[in-house]
């Protein structure tokens, strides 16, 4: 992963190392988890809206409420993140460059905040 900061070319990378970890993306299940695996079409229709859900990236303040703690407090945490798709349902990637990962977050009045979920872009994707 890299790490981020405001410049356009920074945000060109990003786009670039998203697009690969779609066209990357294997998925595995080890037959140890609860619930049924995925099957490989619903995997290949969750890459395609992954596709079809990328924004050139751009930079946009994200409030932090992903722990309990954050989420009783009235001054939220802003943090500047590059957000990098939008399902137009209301839930955005983002990259966070001070944790080095990415991040899904909820449109809210006029607003975005994060929901708790942190990890690759795929996995967070498809986690929304």
């Amino acid at each position: 992963m890299m790490k981020g900061t405001d410049t356009a070319m920074d945000l060109e990378t990003l786009r670039h190392s998203v697009e690969n970890d779609i066209k990357n993306y294997r998925y595995s299940s080890s037959g140890n988890t609860v619930g049924t695996a995925w099957s490989e079409e619903r995997i290949e229709a969750e890459l395609a809206a992954m596709r079809a859900a990328l924004v050139s990236p751009y930079w946009a303040d994200v409030e932090l409420r992903d722990t309990h703690e954050q989420i009783a407090t009235e001054q939220a945490i802003l943090r500047k993140c590059a957000i990098v798709a939008d399902d137009l349902k209301g839930t955005i990637l983002a990259f966070d460059p001070i944790e080095n990962g990415f991040l899904l977050a909820v449109k809210q009045k006029d607003a975005l905040l994060t929901i708790g979920v942190r990890g690759d872009a795929v996995g967070c994707f498809m986690a929304r």
